[in-house]
């Protein structure tokens, strides 16, 4: 009885160690994320992100036109909200990985709360939404994926 005890405490033991050094040991940092989640309300996307940089042959730039040389792109919603309200206002600085990049919207960098006569003009600037959809569907028509009114659920979940 005593030896079945030992086995199967030493089978947890050695799935234990085997989690710990899995968790300790970092993973490599993709270059390209295999899949994106786009959450909203018109239902959950999930992007094949891999598949359009490898697959179909997507340079970085036809999504990305943020990019600096030498950097990481951001993530879309940093700059294309989901709605330009008070919220956004107040945290859409913490997104950005440092004050240079404040310059992509703004003339200079701000250093407290804009005027709202110093405010970019945020008619040309692009909510998400609008963003993927002007971007993706023209993308889509051009290339044969899935486009129009009736192929909404053939890239948003249910």
């Amino acid at each position: 009885m005593q030896n079945r005890y030992f086995i199967i405490s030493s089978v947890v033991a050695l799935l234990f160690a085997g989690a710990v050094v899995g968790y300790a040991i970092p993973v490599e940092k993709q270059e390209v994320p295999a899949r994106v989640i786009l959450d909203n309300t018109g239902g959950r996307v999930v992007f094949a992100h891999r598949v359009h940089a490898e697959d179909y042959g997507s340079a970085c730039d036809d999504c990305h036109h943020d990019g600096l040389e030498g950097e990481a792109y951001l993530p879309c919603g940093t700059c294309h909200p989901a709605e330009f309200d008070e919220t956004f206002r107040a945290e859409h600085q913490k997104a950005f990985p440092d004050r240079k990049a404040c310059l992509r919207c703004h003339d200079e960098v701000p250093t407290g709360p804009l005027a709202e006569d110093a405010r970019p003009d945020i008619e040309s600037i692009p909510t998400r939404g609008e963003a993927f959809h002007t971007l993706c569907m023209g993308c889509h028509e051009e290339n044969g994926g899935p486009f129009g009114d009736d192929a909404c659920y053939q890239c948003h979940a249910r």
